[in-house]
């Protein structure tokens, strides 16, 4: 660690209660101040020094001047490469991963970061156990950017002329691509940013898991029954996935492995093993879904948590206020605050529907032009690609 000290002589204190001496700098009154030595952030130390189990704490007033955290071989590479490391953060994207953020007008606002020669070097963090610490632990916090691709994909669903038919084209399989998807960026959340795991477990979590798991095995078993018969020595037998099955094996080699992996998303105690168990039911799962419907509680959950990340915009970004003439609405509470409550309340199963239907009086008592916005956005994002 670095450090600048200005000229000092020390004076010893004695510490009355363990009868032992220390040394404490002292300097000409300049506070101690801990800074990041890339970016300049000062961070937050107590206003006195104090001893805690015989361990010196450093505050204020330590007289250290100005202490420097090491610099990170991540920073180091991005500092000889002329890069302001403090205009970039990373966010979760959907699916996993992170995406990298640049920030504009001054760090009130942040927008992807499109520069392929920077993304070079932001990705390039093999061996940094700073940066592999982001990549491992899900997302740097930022309460400010919640999800706000989803706003566009609500906006583009709206705007979309049979709204159930925006849904069912996205297919039968993408339910259980996103769910995986989303639970395994859930495991990665766990224990570290329980806000947003809440946040995101209230409409995507066990019993969804097993409500289409289960879901999944009746279609699958009708639709096996439902297969034209063919005989092989006077055995009925049908032709399912690429493989002949007899039809007295329907349930021993169709439906019952994949009951037996549904059995497994049951006893599932963290979000690590219901992600895996979840996982693997869907890669064992015979792929011949075109015809088979997508879950009602999958579709449920999609509306809910949809429209809870396009409130949360509407408030913080686009000068919207929380919907009048219902239950949660409450001059006492800010938005974000009504906003938590209706969620809580249409969190349950089943009741996702209601939370979009209260985002679509949000959007209508704002006055709010989706088209308008949607023109504003692909406009915004030209600007920046063409840069």
């Amino acid at each position: 660690m670095a450090t600048t000290k200005k000229n000092e002589t020390k004076k010893t204190v004695t510490n009355k209660k363990s009868a032992t001496k220390r040394a404490i700098p002292v300097t000409d009154g300049s506070e101690t101040k801990v800074m990041c030595p890339v970016c300049g952030t000062e961070f937050a130390i107590g206003e006195h020094e104090h001893t805690v189990n015989n361990a010196t704490v450093i505050g204020a007033d330590s007289g250290l001047g100005n202490v420097y955290l090491p610099v990170s071989k991540r920073g180091d590479a991005l500092k000889a490469a002329g890069i302001d490391t403090s205009k970039y953060f990373a966010i979760q994207i959907p699916g996993g991963g992170e995406q990298w953020m640049q920030k504009t007008d001054g760090g009130k606002t942040a927008v992807p970061v499109s520069d392929p020669n920077i993304l070079g070097i932001l990705n390039n963090i093999a061996g940094d156990p700073i940066a592999e610490q982001i990549v491992q632990g899900g997302t740097v916090p930022n309460r400010n950017l919640f999800r706000r691709w989803i706003m566009s994909q609500v906006f583009h669903w709206l705007t979309f002329k049979d709204q159930a038919d925006w849904l069912r084209w996205h297919g039968y399989d993408y339910q259980w691509e996103m769910l995986v998807e989303e639970l395994r960026t859930q495991a990665k959340l766990y224990g570290r940013d329980m806000e947003n795991y809440l946040a995101r477990n209230r409409w995507f979590n066990k019993h969804l898991a097993i409500v289409m798991a289960d879901d999944y095995i009746e279609q699958l078993r009708k639709d096996a029954e439902s297969k034209k018969r063919h005989t092989c020595k006077g055995v009925p037998y049908i032709r399912y996935n690429c493989h002949d099955i007899f039809v007295s094996d329907i349930h021993k080699k169709l439906v019952e492995p994949m009951v037996v992996l549904s059995i497994r998303i049951h006893n599932t105690h963290t979000p690590k093993d219901l992600y895996e168990a979840v996982r693997d039911f869907w890669n064992a799962a015979p792929k011949r879904t075109g015809m088979f419907k997508q879950c009602a509680a999958w579709k449920d959950a999609y509306k809910g948590m949809g429209a809870y990340a396009t409130m949360q915009n509407l408030l913080r970004f686009h000068g919207c206020t929380f919907p009048k003439g219902n239950t949660f609405y409450s001059r006492r509470l800010s938005g974000l605050g009504m906003l938590e409550h209706a969620a809580t309340a249409y969190g349950h199963d089943g009741e996702g529907w209601r939370l979009f239907g209260l985002m679509k009086q949000m959007i209508e008592e704002n006055h709010i032009d989706i088209e308008a916005k949607q023109r504003e956005w692909a406009e915004a994002k030209k600007a920046r690609l063409s840069r």
